[in-house]
C-alpha cells in the first residue's frame, strides 16, 4: 500500500483467490496505512499529504471532511443581516467565519487574540467582526480577508465579557469584568468622549437600543443599567430578581422593552418606561446563558445550560417551543434577521441553525407526526425518548454526538458526519412511522 494513492476495498468471499475488489479513492498522496472503524461501516486512511481522511466503506464517499472548527466551548455566535455569514468565538481563543447555508468555513481561523474570546459581533454593513476576549482586548476584523483592523483596543481592566456593534455601525459597545462599559468610535478605535459608563460590579452583556439611543448593560449583582448614549446619563435602574447575576439583555424592536437571562433560570421581560418586570420567562433548569429577540418581534429565544434552547411569544411569555440538539451548556443565541432562523452556539464546540417556524408548529403536531416527536425527544442511555418517557429510537453509541433532528437545518462541528432523521431520514420507512402510531 505504500506506493499507492487511494484506498481499495477488498472483498474475500467467497474465495480468496479470486478476490473482487472497489476503488474508494479519497487520498490525494502516498497512502500509508488504513484501517477499519469498529463498526466496520468507515475506513480510515493516512497519506504522505499530511490528511486522515475518513471513507464509507459502502459509498466510498468522503464521511467526515477535515473542518477548522472551534477545539473547546462556543461562547458567541453572531449572524450578518444578509443571512449568510456566521461568526463564532471560542475559549480556544479564535474567531471563526461560516457560510451560514452550508457550514463550511469561509477562511482560516482568525488567531491573534492571547486570552479566551467571549464575545463577537458583525457589523451591519457585513464588511467586519469585532471580537471581545479575556486579554482585556476588543478587535476588529475584515469578513472578506480575516485581516485584523488596526490595533487592539485597550482601556478595560478585565475579562471583557461583551462587546457589540450599534444599528448604525458608528459604535462599538464593550462591557467588562471591571465593571465598565465602554463605547468606541468604528472609524478611529478610540474610546468615546462619552463614558465609560459604571456598573457596580462586572458588566457581563451589553445592548444597543433599536435607534441607538440607549446602551444597556448588566450586571453580576442582578442589576440592569440604562444610560443615554449622547449624554452618559443614566436613565433608569433595573433590578433583577434574586439578585441573581444577569449575563444578556436583548432589547425589544420597538425599543420599548428588554429581555434578560440570568443565573436563577428564567429570563424576563422589562417595561422601560415603568421600570417593572412584566413576565418572568421559567421553564429551564439551569441557568439562562444567552437572549434574543426576533426582529419580527414575535418571538424571544433562550439558551440554556440545560442544553436547550426555549421559543417564547414576546407579548404573553408563554412557551412557544423546546429545541433539544446540544450536549452541553447553549451559551449564545442569535436571529437571523428575517427571524426565520435561529443560530446557537454551545459549550461542546457545535453550532447549530434552527428553523423557528417548524420549531413553533412542533407542540400542534407531535401527537400525529413521529418526525415532530424526534424533534422534542430527549437523548437518555441511547434513546430518544418523548415527551412522555416512550422509547422512540435507538441511537448507536458512535453516532449520538452526530444526530441532527429537525427543527435544526444545520450543524457546524469539528466533523462533518451527521445523523439526520426527518421525513426523508427514516430509513425504516412507513413501518416504523405506523409502529409509532400504533
Amino acid at each position: 500500500m505504500g506506493h499507492e494513492r487511494g484506498v481499495r476495498l477488498w472483498s474475500l468471499q467467497p474465495d480468496p483467490k479470486t478476490a473482487s475488489w472497489v476503488d474508494l479513492g479519497g487520498d490525494l498522496g502516498v497512502v500509508h496505512c488504513a484501517a477499519f472503524s469498529p463498526d466496520g461501516l468507515h475506513v480510515a486512511s493516512a497519506a504522505d499529504d499530511g490528511t486522515i481522511r475518513i471513507l464509507s466503506a459502502i459509498s466510498g464517499q468522503s464521511a467526515v471532511q477535515r473542518l477548522p472548527a472551534h477545539e473547546q466551548a462556543v461562547n458567541s455566535v453572531a449572524v450578518s443581516r444578509d443571512g449568510d455569514v456566521i461568526v463564532s468565538c471560542s475559549s480556544d481563543k479564535s474567531v471563526r467565519i461560516w457560510n451560514a447555508h452550508t457550514g463550511d468555513a469561509t477562511l482560516p481561523t482568525l488567531d491573534g487574540h492571547t486570552g479566551v474570546v467571549l464575545s463577537a459581533s458583525i457589523s451591519p454593513d457585513g464588511s467586519s467582526i469585532a471580537s471581545a476576549s479575556a486579554d482585556h482586548t476588543v478587535r476588529l476584523w475584515d469578513v472578506q480577508s480575516g485581516a485584523v483592523i488596526g490595533e487592539p483596543m485597550r482601556g478595560h481592566t478585565g475579562s471583557i465579557w461583551a462587546v457589540t456593534f450599534s444599528h448604525d455601525g458608528r459604535w462599538l459597545a464593550s462591557a467588562s469584568s471591571g465593571g465598565t462599559v465602554h463605547m468606541w468610535d468604528v472609524a478611529t478605535r478610540q474610546a468615546s468622549a462619552i463614558g465609560p459608563f459604571q456598573c457596580g460590579e462586572a458588566a457581563l452583556t451589553v445592548a444597543f437600543s433599536p435607534d441607538d439611543g440607549l446602551v444597556t448593560a448588566g450586571d453580576d449583582e442582578g442589576r440592569i443599567y440604562l444610560w443615554r448614549t449622547a449624554s452618559g446619563e443614566q436613565v433608569h435602574e433595573l433590578l433583577h430578581a434574586n439578585d441573581q447575576t444577569v449575563l444578556s439583555v436583548a432589547f425589544s424592536p420597538d425599543g420599548t422593552r428588554i429581555v434578560s437571562g440570568g443565573t436563577d433560570n428564567a429570563a424576563r421581560i422589562w417595561d422601560i418606561a415603568a421600570v417593572q418586570c412584566i413576565h418572568v420567562l421559567q421553564g429551564h433548569t439551569e441557568t439562562v446563558w444567552s437572549v434574543a429577540w426576533s426582529l419580527d418581534a414575535r418571538v424571544i429565544a433562550t439558551g440554556s445550560g440545560d442544553a436547550t434552547l426555549r421559543l417564547w411569544d414576546t407579548m404573553t411569555g408563554a412557551p412557544l417551543a423546546t429545541l433539544h440538539g446540544h450536549a452541553k451548556a447553549v451559551q449564545s443565541v442569535a436571529f437571523t434577521n428575517d427571524s426565520r432562523f435561529i443560530v446557537s452556539g454551545c459549550d461542546e464546540t457545535t453550532i447549530r441553525k434552527w428553523d423557528v417556524h417548524a420549531a413553533c408548529q412542533l407542540p400542534l403536531e407531535r401527537r400525529n407526526d413521529p418526525v415532530a416527536a424526534l424533534a422534542s425527544a430527549t437523548l437518555k442511555d441511547g434513546w430518544l425518548v418523548g415527551s412522555a418517557g416512550e422509547l422512540i429510537l435507538w441511537v448507536p453509541a458512535e453516532y449520538r454526538g452526530y444526530l441532527q433532528v429537525p427543527p435544526c437545518t444545520l450543524r457546524i462541528d469539528r466533523s462533518r458526519v451527521a445523523v439526520r432523521v426527518g421525513d426523508s431520514g427514516l430509513h425504516a420507512g412507513l413501518d416504523w412511522a405506523l409502529c409509532w402510531r400504533g
